[in-house]
C-alpha cells in the first residue's frame, strides 16, 4: 500500500454516555449496524468509543473536521473480527478525490480510553 494519509484520535469511553442516551445524538453519529454491535455488547460504551475514534481519524486522513460527516463513515468487523471501513456520501467523493483505495485499521482500548489509528492508501 502506498500511504497518503494518517489519522489518530483517542476518546475517553465515559464520553459516550451522552450517545447513548441521546437519540438524535446516537443517529448523527453511529450507523445502524455500529449500534446494533455495540448494543450486544454488556458494555456498548468501549465499542461506541472505538468506532468514534475511528470516525475521527478517518476524518484526519479526508482532511474533513466536519462532525456533521460522522454518520458517512461506518466501522465494522470482517469475519476474523478485524475493523473494516466504509464510506459513502461526501466522504465517499473525498476518498476517491484523493485517490484512497484502502483502509488499515487499528483499534485499542486501555484504562476508560479507546484509541484508533488509520492509514489511507492507494
Amino acid at each position: 500500500m502506498n500511504v497518503i494519509a494518517i489519522g489518530a484520535d483517542i476518546v475517553k469511553v465515559s464520553r459516550m454516555k451522552p450517545y447513548l442516551e441521546r437519540q438524535s445524538l446516537r443517529n448523527k453519529t453511529f450507523t445502524e449496524k455500529e449500534l446494533r454491535y455495540a448494543l450486544k455488547h454488556q458494555d456498548p460504551l468501549p465499542f461506541l468509543a472505538a468506532r468514534f475514534a475511528v470516525k475521527e481519524s478517518v476524518l484526519k486522513v479526508l482532511k474533513k473536521g466536519s462532525i456533521k460527516l460522522l454518520n458517512e463513515i461506518e466501522v465494522l468487523k470482517d469475519e476474523d473480527e478485524s475493523p473494516f471501513i466504509l464510506l459513502r456520501g461526501l466522504c465517499k467523493e473525498i476518498m476517491e478525490e484523493k485517490n484512497i483505495k484502502e483502509w488499515q485499521v487499528s483499534i485499542s482500548h486501555e484504562r476508560g480510553y479507546a484509541i484508533a489509528f488509520v492509514i489511507g492508501g492507494a
